[in-house]
């Protein structure tokens, strides 16, 4: 299985949603070609002019096309590519707002001011969730640390148990969701990024990977 290299190239990380969309549009067009072609076929032999099930259709399509191993057509090659790609993108994505959630625990626990300024407007934001069940989860799920900037459920290591790491995985990408989402509209969020997060990254490892994840939040600061 590949792994990522050690540091990421910042341009490979911002270009995702492009490189996504252009291959979208490849799948887009592949599968129009695809789907013309499959009706040119029928239609030179015959099968339009009778009637089929469904079932009919599909138990000739398995005796015929499935009966012997074929190699994948070239839209499905696309697909496979999209999933994989969309997969590693959605992978960074939560890398990115769990760091940024870390930044924001640490930030809070070494200046309960901070954690003061900062809690009624996560509160607020996790509330606007289009889904107001979904926004109340999202509160509860965070309510420890709402609280609490010392709660033990981010700060403390979390208990060796797939839930409890889970959980506070959840935790972290929600504080970082809030952050992408506020860090240009609140002024407090916007001066701490700018003056604390460079530092924060340096003192964790990965830096420079943890660098290019975050290139444009560190260039916007």
């Amino acid at each position: 299985m590949a792994t990522e290299p050690a540091t990421l190239d910042p341009a490979g990380v911002l270009g995702d949603q492009e490189s996504l969309d252009a291959l979208d549009a490849e799948i887009a067009r592949v599968r129009d070609r695809e789907e013309r072609l499959a009706l040119r076929r029928l239609h030179r032999v015959g099968y339009f002019r009778f009637r089929w099930t469904n079932g009919e259709f599909a138990e000739l399509f398995a005796k015929v096309f499935l009966a012997e191993p074929r190699r994948p057509s070239t839209l499905a090659r696309l697909e496979a590519r999209r999933e994989a790609q969309y997969a590693g993108r959605r992978a960074r994505d939560a890398r990115r707002k769990a760091i940024l959630g870390g930044f924001v625990v640490a930030q809070c626990r070494h200046k309960p001011d901070v954690h003061g300024e900062l809690v009624p407007d996560i509160r607020e934001w996790l509330l606007s969730h289009r889904s107001p069940e979904v926004g109340a989860r999202n509160v509860e799920a965070l309510s420890g640390f709402l609280a609490d900037p010392e709660f033990k459920g981010l700060v403390a290591p979390p208990a060796n148990t797939k839930k409890a790491r889970r959980e506070r995985t959840h935790r972290l990408i929600l504080l970082g969701a809030w952050v992408l989402a506020r860090r240009e509209g609140l002024k407090r969020l916007r001066e701490l990024v700018a003056d604390e997060l460079a530092r924060f990254l340096e003192q964790g490892q990965r830096v420079e990977r943890h660098k290019a994840l975050l290139k444009d939040v560190l260039d916007q600061a």
